[in-house]
Parts: C-alpha cells; structure tokens; sequence
C-alpha cells in the first residue's frame, strides 16, 4: 500500500520562512563582505597592470592612470551600491524583522539613541527620556505576561527563563527611579 503525503499549509509556510531567512542572511553576506571582494578585484587589476607593464601580454591594460584611477573608483562606488541594496533588500524580506512590528520600532528607536549617544547626544537627556517613557516598566509588564502564558501552557522551562529575565528587567527599571513597579 503506498502511502499519500499531505502538505498543510503550515509545511509551505515553514519552507516560505527558512527560504526568506536563508535569503536574508546570504544578501547580509553580500553587504558585509562587498567591500573585501572590490578591494581584491582592484588590487588584482593593480598587480595585472604592474606584470603588463613589465610584459605586456594584454593590450587591454594599458590604461592612463587617470583611467585607473576612474576604474577604481567605479569599483568601489558598485561596491557600495551593491551593499546598500544587499542590506535593504535583506531588510525588507526578512521574516523576524515583521514579526512584531511595533517590537521592531521601538528596537529601532533604542539603537537611534545608542547611535545618537556614540556621536555626542547629550546623554543625560536620553536618560531622562528612559526614565519617563516608563519604557522598562513596560518591559517588565510584557515579560511576566509572557512568562503567565507560558506557566498557563504548561511550559515552565520557558516560564521560568522568562521569570528570570523579568527579574533582571525590574532591577533595571528599578535602578532607572521605578520603585511603584508591581511585584
């Protein structure tokens, strides 16, 4: 008796995540390594200009050095076009950065004000401003929600690595002034 294999939707939509998630990862590939394989092309085109000049096997290669200079430069140029749409198409196809969107927002904001700190923000104001967006209160409240669903499902590995992290979370709400957090 031969037996009939059933795809659900669910079998389709598994490979549809690992196919978007494979793809993001390899266009991250490209855009981090772009740079490297434009910097060895241009040097290799160096050293083939440099034997050529010694012994002149391809006519092709000579070239004026303002020549060379424009090649180069449009070598690095594709390169950087390349990487920019490498990381922009890998953002826009990739599956985890659509799950929770408003979570990915706030993600987003956050590493603004790290990035915003690093090139001299006044850091004092983006403390104040953590401090009154409540935003680690939130947090703790999110995660022991997160942590009451698990405990409910029966899932107390996970219940209780989130009561772990919840833990962590109040502490740093705490230290940031939120003694009236919940317990």
């Amino acid at each position: 008796m031969t037996a009939i294999q059933h795809l659900s939707s669910t079998d389709s939509r598994s490979r549809a995540l690992r196919a978007r998630r494979h793809t993001t990862r390899v266009l991250h590939l490209v855009g981090d390594h772009i740079g490297t394989v434009a910097l060895g092309a241009v040097g290799v085109a160096v050293v083939a200009r440099i034997v050529n000049d010694i012994v002149e096997f391809a006519p092709v290669l000579n070239v004026t050095d303002g020549v060379a200079v424009l090649l180069v430069l449009a070598v690095w140029g594709a390169a950087r076009l390349v990487e920019g749409f490498a990381y922009d198409i890998a953002d826009r196809v990739d599956p985890d950065s659509r799950d929770g969107d408003d979570l990915w927002d706030v993600t987003t904001a956050l590493r603004a004000n790290v990035e915003d700190i690093t090139n001299g923000a006044d850091y004092d104001e983006i403390r104040l401003a953590l401090q009154t967006s409540k935003t680690l209160p939130a947090l703790y409240e999110l995660t022991v929600q997160l942590r009451n669903a698990y405990a409910q499902d029966g899932e107390m590995e996970e219940a209780s690595a989130l009561s772990d992290t919840a833990a962590l979370v109040r502490a740093a709400a705490e230290s940031l002034g939120h003694r009236d957090i919940g317990q």
